[in-house]
C-alpha cells in the first residue's frame, strides 16, 4: 500500500491493529506522508508491543533511525545487507535553461555524448509524467525512429509499464519517475541520465519561465551538484558491469567513483 492509505487508515485503526509488521521502504526520501508516519509509529510502538517496524533504504542514516525508535532497551538495532557492487563514471555537465535551449535539449545532448562511446540502453530520471511526456517527444525528434523511447510512470496501465521488460533489439531510452529506483529493475541500462530535479511541496507557483529555479518550481527544483551526486550513487542496479551517469548541474567536474548498494 501507500503511504497515504496507511497514513489515513490511522484515523479510523489507531493503533493499527490490523497489523503485526509494517515494512517502511525507502524512508530517506523524507515526504511529508513518511515523516508523519515515522512520528506516529514511534508513539503507537509502546502500546503495541508485538508490532514489528522495518524501516529499509539504501541511503539511510541508520544511526539517527536508530535513536528515533529508541525504547527502554536501547536503540533499536540496525541491520546492513551489502550490495553488488558496480564501477560508475560520472560525468557532470552545466547547463543553464534559456529560450532556445531548456532540459530536454541537455537530455538529448546527453545521450549523443553517451551513444559516442557505444549504443546502450538509457534510463533518464525526471520528476513527473508532464517532464516525462515532453522529453518523450523531444527525443523522438531528435532520434531517428529506430530508437526506442519508453515512458515509465505510476499512471500508465499494466500493459505499457510491461514493455520495459519485453526483449528488443534496437537501441531503448527509459524516461522513467522514482519507480525504476523504488519499485523495480530497469534490466539492460547501460547509461543512467539524473537531470537532478528533487520533489518538493515548499513551494505554490506553477508559472513557467525561462529560468530553470522558475520554471521547475512548481514541484520541483534542481539540486546542487553534491545531491546530483549522491542521486546518482543509488541508481538502481542494472545488471551490467558498467554505467556512465551524466548529470546536468551546476558544477562540472567529471569524477569516478563505485557505488555501492546497502540497505539499513
Amino acid at each position: 500500500m501507500t503511504d497515504g492509505i496507511l497514513l489515513a487508515e490511522t484515523q479510523t485503526d489507531p493503533l493499527l491493529s490490523a497489523y503485526d509488521t509494517l515494512i517502511i521502504d525507502e524512508a530517506h526520501e523524507r515526504s511529508l506522508n513518511i515523516d508523519f508516519l515515522l512520528g506516529y509509529l514511534r508513539e503507537i510502538l509502546p502500546r503495541r508491543p508485538d508490532l514489528k517496524v522495518v524501516v529499509t533504504s539504501a541511503t539511510i542514516d541508520a544511526d539517527r533511525f536508530a535513536q528515533h525508535f529508541a525504547s527502554v532497551k536501547g536503540p533499536a538495532p540496525v541491520l546492513m545487507v551489502s550490495g553488488r557492487l558496480f564501477p560508475v563514471e560520472q560525468r557532470y555537465r552545466p547547463f543553464e535553461e534559456s529560450r532556445e535551449y531548456d532540459v530536454n535539449d541537455a537530455i538529448c545532448d546527453a545521450v549523443d555524448e553517451l551513444w559516442r562511446d557505444g549504443r546502450g540502453d538509457v534510463l533518464v530520471f525526471l520528476p513527473g509524467e508532464r517532464e516525462i511526456r515532453e522529453a518523450a517527444e523531444a527525443l523522438r525528434k531528435h532520434h531517428p525512429p529506430g530508437v526506442e523511447v519508453l515512458p515509465l510512470f505510476a499512471r500508465l496501465s499494466e500493459q505499457e509499464q510491461n514493455r520495459v521488460f519485453q526483449p528488443h533489439g534496437q537501441p531503448r531510452i527509459v524516461l522513467a519517475t522514482n519507480v525504476a529506483e523504488t519499485s523495480l529493475t530497469v534490466p539492460g541500462i547501460r547509461y543512467v541520465i539524473d537531470p537532478a530535479w528533487r520533489a518538493s511541496s515548499a513551494t505554490a507557483t506553477a508559472t513557467r519561465s525561462s529560468s530553470c529555479r522558475s520554471r521547475t518550481s512548481a514541484k520541483r527544483r534542481p539540486t546542487s551538484a553534491p545531491a546530483a551526486a549522491a542521486a546518482s550513487a543509488t541508481a538502481p542496479a542494472s545488471g551490467c558491469t558498467t554505467r556512465r551517469t551524466i548529470s546536468p548541474g551546476r558544477a562540472s567536474p567529471i569524477r569516478r567513483s563505485c557505488a555501492a548498494r546497502s540497505r539499513a
